[in-house]
C-alpha cells in the first residue's frame, strides 16, 4: 500500500497556526507565527520577469500587468506639428509640450488614449504642474478618436510615431470650450492667434492650469 505525504495547516481562532505534516506515515507538528505563514506564502508564489523591449523615444513611465496589459507615457519630442481644422491646414504650428498615454492589451490592442500638457520645465517630475489642453477632441485627458482606428501595436517603439498621427487628424469642434484657455476664444480664433507664436506663448498667455501634476496623468 501506497503512503502519500500531507501537509496541514490550522488556522485556529485565536489566530495561532499549527502545522501538521505527514512523511513516509510520520506526523509531525509544529506552531508557526502568522507573519511567518505569510512570508512562506509570498515566497512560494512565482513571479516571472516583464520584459518591455525596446522603448519609444520620449518615454517616460513603463507599466505592465498580471494579465498583460501595459501603459505607457510619452513625451511628445515636436513642438509644431502639421494640424488641421475643418479642412484647412495649419503648417507648423506651434504646440505646448504634450505628453501621450496609451494602454496597450497583451494582443497589441491600445485600449486606452489620453493626451495632456505638461509644465514647461527643463527637467520633469512627478509634482510637474498639468494644464488644460486648450484644443479640441480631447475630455479630462482621453482623446476622442471618432471613427480614426488605431493601429495595431506590435512593439512598443512603434508608439513613437502615434502622436503624429493623431495630431494629423482633423480637429472639430467636439469637447472644445472657450474657457480652457486665458482669452476665452473660440476654436477658430485661438488657431489664428497662435499659428505664428512661440510655444512659450502658451504657457505665458493661453493655458488654464489643472489640479493635476504629471505624476497623476502617469497613475
Amino acid at each position: 500500500m501506497s503512503i502519500s505525504n500531507e501537509l496541514v495547516i490550522r488556522l485556529k481562532e485565536d489566530g495561532s497556526v499549527s502545522v501538521e505534516e505527514y512523511i513516509n506515515g510520520v506526523k509531525s507538528y509544529k506552531a508557526i507565527t502568522p507573519d511567518s505563514l505569510l512570508d512562506c506564502l509570498n515566497r512560494s508564489l512565482l513571479r516571472g520577469g516583464i520584459a518591455s523591449g525596446m522603448l519609444p523615444k520620449g518615454c517616460i513611465s513603463f507599466a505592465a500587468d498580471d494579465n498583460g496589459n501595459r501603459d505607457v507615457v510619452i513625451l511628445h519630442p515636436e513642438d509644431v506639428a502639421d494640424i488641421s481644422y475643418v479642412g484647412t491646414e495649419y503648417k507648423d504650428f506651434p504646440l505646448p509640450r504634450l505628453v501621450f498615454g496609451f494602454r496597450i492589451s497583451s494582443e497589441g490592442r491600445i485600449s486606452n488614449c489620453r493626451l495632456g500638457v505638461v509644465g514647461n520645465e527643463s527637467n520633469l517630475k512627478p509634482t510637474t504642474p498639468m494644464f488644460i489642453y486648450p484644443f479640441s477632441n480631447v475630455n479630462n485627458n482621453h482623446i476622442c478618436l471618432g471613427n480614426n482606428p488605431l493601429p495595431k501595436v506590435q512593439s512598443l517603439h512603434t508608439l513613437g510615431s502615434l502622436p503624429y498621427h493623431i495630431l494629423s487628424l482633423d480637429n472639430n469642434n467636439d469637447n472644445f470650450s472657450p474657457s480652457n484657455n486665458k482669452h476665452g476664444l473660440e476654436m477658430r480664433d485661438l488657431l489664428e492667434l497662435l499659428k505664428d507664436k512661440q510655444q512659450s506663448y502658451y504657457y505665458e498667455h493661453i493655458l488654464m492650469p489643472s489640479e493635476a501634476t504629471l505624476g497623476d496623468f502617469i497613475s
